[in-house]
């Protein structure tokens, strides 16, 4: 075991969604060895190894892993807080557990932007078949894994092969559907 607790230092209002908080929390142990090997199996994380930081998004909820410290934005609650921190610990450990078994990956993963993904689509105008008001707003939610790249039916008509293509390739190097 590498982490023994996770203590909630400070819980505010979410600047992002209301409703919601965010919370700060200090780390028992220093998690920085472990770090590389939550990047190689959190699909979605974004890591910086000079600077330690692990970022990812877990149900809509971000999460940033510093080596003695956690952050946490969109949590809906102080009970589901806590739940965030036993899951967080329960997976930091069973990381460290079984790191024989994983491939450390020190490299950042490459996040395209919703601006990056939106080129690649189709951009039938107007159609709101994805149920977003716009394609702009259906690549921001696909970059955050919010939506998948099925509810874009346009995309999957006859002649946009190489874009569905390009697209499945972008999001599946940073572990989206």
């Amino acid at each position: 075991m590498i982490l023994n607790k996770i203590n909630i230092e400070n819980i505010a209002p979410c600047v992002i969604v209301p409703n919601k908080i965010r919370f700060r929390a200090r780390l028992s142990d220093d998690i920085s060895d472990v770090m590389p090997y939550l990047n190689s199996i959190i699909k979605n994380a974004v890591y910086n190894h000079e600077s330690k930081i692990l970022s990812f998004t877990r149900e809509q909820r971000l999460i940033t892993i510093y080596p003695l410290e956690l952050t946490v934005a969109k949590a809906l609650n102080e009970t589901d807080a806590q739940e965030i921190n036993q899951w967080l610990r329960d997976l930091v450990n069973s990381t460290f557990d079984n790191k024989d078994n994983i491939t450390p990956l020190y490299e950042m993963r490459w996040r395209p932007t919703p601006l990056v993904v939106y080129n690649w689509l189709p951009k039938k105008l107007g159609c709101r078949l994805c149920g977003e008001q716009s394609c702009l707003a259906f690549a921001a939610k696909l970059v955050t894994g919010q939506k998948e790249l099925d509810k874009c039916t346009p995309l999957w008509e006859p002649g946009n092969e190489d874009l569905l293509e390009s697209l499945r390739d972008m999001l599946g190097l940073m572990g989206v559907s």
